[in-house]
């Protein structure tokens, strides 16, 4: 049997952001060109959740050839794991049409290399005049460039050898922004840096072990003051209800997709939180045999690079109501908002009880478009029944 892990979609890991949140925020040093009185200078600040790289790259006079500013973290905090990975990308936007910008991660060496070489490195073209997203293949980079200008000397497709080896991409240890080997004007706006196409076991083991939030005391304890569902706090909250009625909340047909991404995404009722793509609606099972939302992996990251859901085990929330560990994508049993706590449903594993599937509460999520404090609302009467769940 292929298990819903196995199969899940690739997801994204945070490597760095600019907004003060624990575990992606780094320090960061800028440094000029040092090499036979380099003249390029520049300067690394952040501001409003970004952080902006500025400027000038001038010719070394004794090489009469452009040197390098770079800026890179210095703060030695680990970071995650990107081995199941495919791709580096950036959010940036440049106010000059320069040319020589790179990446860099870790401190590699390469066999024969020049001496001031280390780490992998990549050229990248930034988008000019606005924010766009720079994807940069990890097979793009090399620890075998030229100290003197950054252009590669062999890459990866040369030989794998210079690949980005496994111990680099387990914990990068460092990374910089360069302004390299092109004379001229820079300015660099930088809003994020993350990992893309990771596997979910790269994603479980990441998440696995973090402390969940403990499930709020009352539904006053929300952000979103103003659910009016009456069945939201029974559910979501206290659990004297262990699951909705079957009122087929957000499930007005017969079939998903029930909604597109382009209408949003579903969110917890409580905080907000993003949490699943509609892309990843569950249809594996008749909906007269499911009828509640249910959802394939992965939920949607927040902005530390981690599920904004938790897997707290079976029955988490009847008796035990305490922040707890997170058993990490997989884990079967109870699920519930990351940030907040609230209890959202269950995950199960089994093919009668479907593969990969999050069974969830639609009491306990805003559908996509809705505002906080909203909640999926029943497409249908709830007649008579009650489903433990």
């Amino acid at each position: 049997m292929v298990t819903g892990l196995a199969a899940v979609q690739a997801e994204n890991i945070v490597l760095a952001t600019f907004d003060g949140t624990a575990g992606t925020t780094h320090m960061w040093r800028e440094q000029n060109d040092p090499v036979m009185g380099g003249k390029s200078s520049g300067t690394f600040t952040t501001v409003s959740g970004g952080a902006i790289f500025d400027g000038l790259v001038e010719d070394v006079p004794f090489l009469h050839a452009p040197g390098f500013i770079k800026a890179s973290t210095t703060d030695m905090k680990p970071f995650p794991d990107i081995s199941s990975c495919t791709n580096i990308e950036l959010k940036v936007k440049s106010t000059e049409n320069f040319s020589g910008y790179r990446f860099s991660f870790g401190t590699a060496k390469a066999p024969g290399g020049k001496f001031f070489a280390s780490g992998y490195k990549s050229n990248f073209a930034a988008p000019v005049g606005n924010f766009g997203m720079v994807s940069i293949p990890l097979k793009n980079f090399t620890d075998f460039w030229d100290d003197a200008t950054g252009d590669p000397i062999k890459t990866c497709m040369d030989s794998e050898i210079y690949c980005p080896d496994k111990k680099t991409l387990t914990n990068l240890q460092t990374m910089s922004i360069w302004a390299e080997g092109v004379k001229g004007k820079v300015h660099l706006e930088i809003k994020s840096i993350q990992a893309l196409g990771c596997t979910a076991q790269t994603l479980r083991a990441l998440s696995a072990g973090r402390l969940c939030p403990a499930i709020p005391s009352s539904a006053k304890a929300c952000p979103a003051r103003n659910i009016s569902d009456e069945q939201f706090e029974p559910v979501c909250i206290t659990r004297e209800i262990n699951a909705e009625l079957q009122q087929r909340r957000c499930m007005g047909g017969q079939h998903a997709p029930y909604y597109q991404d382009s209408q949003g995404v579903f969110r917890c009722a409580c905080c907000g939180a993003p949490l699943w793509k509609p892309s990843l609606q569950f249809d594996q099972l008749p909906a007269d045999n499911w009828p509640w939302p249910s959802f394939h992996s992965p939920p949607i990251n927040g902005t530390d690079g981690l599920p904004n859901v938790c897997h707290r085990g079976p029955g988490y929330g009847i008796t035990n109501r305490n922040a707890t560990m997170d058993l990490g994508l997989g884990g079967k049993g109870e699920v519930g908002c990351a940030r907040c706590g609230v209890h959202l449903g269950d995950f199960f594993d089994t093919q009668d009880l479907g593969v990969d599937h999050y069974c969830i509460n639609g009491v306990c999520m805003a559908p996509p478009g809705g505002k906080l404090g909203d909640v999926c609302a029943p497409t249908q009467d709830p007649g008579s029944s009650m489903v433990v769940v």
